[in-house]
């Protein structure tokens, strides 16, 4: 009886809005897939599991290194051995907690920090609460092989830092900043760390890209294919000052594929046998006019991407041949081209580079300075 009062008590002095006063110390996380109603999940730690609140104070040492999790469809019951708590709040006015990574069974992986709960459209969503330092360690192996340079890994830490506080608040509305997923930085929590990668956001602590007084969108793609995409051109909308097309002589990164008879299905596309290109300013392809036997057909270059596969067509920087009915793709680079190549980050480093070097060629204009 003593623990419910003391949960109650806890929930009418918290403040009802945790979210109302943004602090980039520590960053929520939406890590996995959402459990559906009924659904169990275990924590578990080599430490001690504690309740605590949103400002570090224990409401509960649990005396338990492993508790389950269930979701009801309307309410997160918490229990272990000889503990339980009912009614277990979804606004991440308490967390659980631990000395030591806890393992979140759904998700196979061991995070640091806390971890909370949000219910958004019947489903229970799984929050990492963590110091963005730490969450960073998490996501820069996925988005750099750790065998990079350590200048290479030193820009994109700043390129990463910058991006999470930049969209600090993309999903707030949902109860957490951001996701672990391409939406957001790819982030797989203590399990992916190296000494690399560490290192590389240890010695940029507190760093991050700004362009009149405010933090920059650092935007960054696998390879500009040698001339890299305004970020107008890439999405439309204002155009951003230091997101601009310009040559790369770093980052080239050819690739070619020949489309097959199902990628023609896909397109509707029959008896092809030559095709005209419409280009923008980044040299990118905006149209495709395919000839065929029952006409022309134009289609977006960005829907034939998407249409055919991202990592087979890799850019909209290509060309294409009809030869003895094959449609053979060439292009240049990976991705969208806006903002900062990672393979010229690394061309760059083995260049001798330091990644202020790096950062001021791909995002011009900008400074590094501590964040405050």
């Amino acid at each position: 009886m003593k623990k419910f009062l003391l949960l109650a008590i806890f929930l009418i002095l918290l403040p009802t809005n945790i979210f109302a006063k943004e602090n980039y110390d520590k960053i929520d996380i939406k890590v996995g897939k959402s459990l559906n109603a009924k659904e169990n999940l275990k924590l578990k730690s080599k430490s001690n599991l504690k309740i605590i609140t949103s400002d570090n104070q224990v409401v509960n040492d649990t005396n338990n290194k492993e508790i389950d999790v269930m979701f009801d469809g309307e309410k997160i019951f918490v229990k272990g051995n000889n503990f339980k708590l009912a009614n277990f709040p979804q606004d991440g006015a308490f967390l659980v907690s631990s000395s030591s990574p806890i393992y979140v069974d759904k998700i196979k992986r061991n995070y640091r920090g806390s971890i909370s709960f949000r219910v958004n459209d019947g489903k229970l969503d799984i929050v990492n609460n963590v110091e963005i330092d730490d969450y960073l360690k998490g996501v820069l192996p996925k988005e750099m092989s750790p065998e990079f340079p350590m200048e290479s890994l030193k820009a994109q830490a700043l390129c990463s830092r910058s991006f999470a506080i930049n969209n600090y608040n993309k999903f707030i509305k949902k109860g957490y900043n951001l996701d672990d997923t391409t939406r957001s930085q790819v982030y797989f929590g203590k399990d992916v760390e190296e000494k690399s990668t560490d290192k590389a956001v240890e010695s940029t602590i507190g760093e991050v890209i700004k362009y009149d007084g405010k933090v920059a969108e650092t935007i960054f793609c696998a390879s500009s294919g040698g001339y890299t995409v305004s970020s107008a051109e890439a999405w439309g909308g204002n155009s951003i000052p230091y997101l601009i097309s310009k040559e790369d002589p770093y980052s080239t990164h050819p690739w070619q594929y020949t489309l097959k008879p199902g990628d023609l299905k896909k397109l509707n596309l029959t008896d092809v046998y030559g095709a005209k290109l419409e280009f923008n300013n980044s040299n990118r392809v905006n149209n495709i006019i395919f000839n065929t036997s029952k006409g022309d057909r134009t289609i977006l270059a960005k829907d034939f991407r998407s249409k055919i596969g991202n990592t087979l067509i890799k850019s909209t920087l290509f060309d294409i041949n009809c030869e003895n009915g094959n449609v053979i793709i060439s292009g240049k680079g990976y991705g969208h081209g806006v903002g900062m190549s990672q393979y010229g980050a690394v061309e760059m480093a083995k260049r001798g580079n330091t990644y202020k070097d790096i950062i001021d060629f791909y995002f011009p204009g900008t400074n590094i300075e501590k964040i405050k």
